[in-house]
Order: C-alpha cells, then sequence, then structure tokens
C-alpha cells in the first residue's frame, strides 16, 4: 500500500530541521515531492512524501518525538489509504 502525507512547505521545513539525520524516515523527508497545483482556482502549494503503511507508522512514532504537528497529517494519510 501506497501512502501520500501531505504538508504545507512551512510545516516541511520544521519537520525537515526537526528529524535528526539518523533518524529511519530523514530518507522519506529528503526525497519528499514538490507539488503545486489549483483546484477550483486555489492554489495549493506543498510536499508529499510518498511511503509504504510500515515507514508510515515509523514516522508516526518518530512525530510523537520530533514534531508532533504533523502527526494528524500521518493519520490521515493511512486512513485514506487503508480505504483505498
Amino acid at each position: 500500500m501506497e501512502i501520500h502525507i501531505k504538508m504545507a512547505p512551512a510545516q516541511y521545513k520544521r519537520l525537515r530541521n526537526s528529524y535528526p539525520i539518523d533518524s529511519p524516515v530523514r530518507d522519506l523527508i529528503d526525497n519528499a515531492r514538490r507539488l503545486d497545483h489549483a483546484i477550483e482556482g486555489v492554489l495549493f502549494a506543498g510536499y508529499t512524501i510518498v511511503c509504504n503503511e510500515d515507514q508510515a507508522r515509523i514516522f508516526l512514532e518518530t512525530a510523537r518525538q520530533c514534531c508532533p504537528e504533523v502527526i494528524p497529517h500521518i493519520e490521515q494519510a493511512i486512513k485514506l489509504a487503508q480505504r483505498a
């Protein structure tokens, strides 16, 4: 199952600065894809982190220690992937 964790640029920058380089999810953060698209005239700019369910769960656990503000984004992405 492929999971897409989406967040705004400011959250991504804080996230990137919060995780230590030796974190098991640092590669996921560093390889995030930049998103720029519009929906009904509203521009969305942000990032998506693509991972599998195991990686997302590790990401969730480490977020509790390093960057709790992204926890809702990770949880929502896992739920959406499970429904698909």
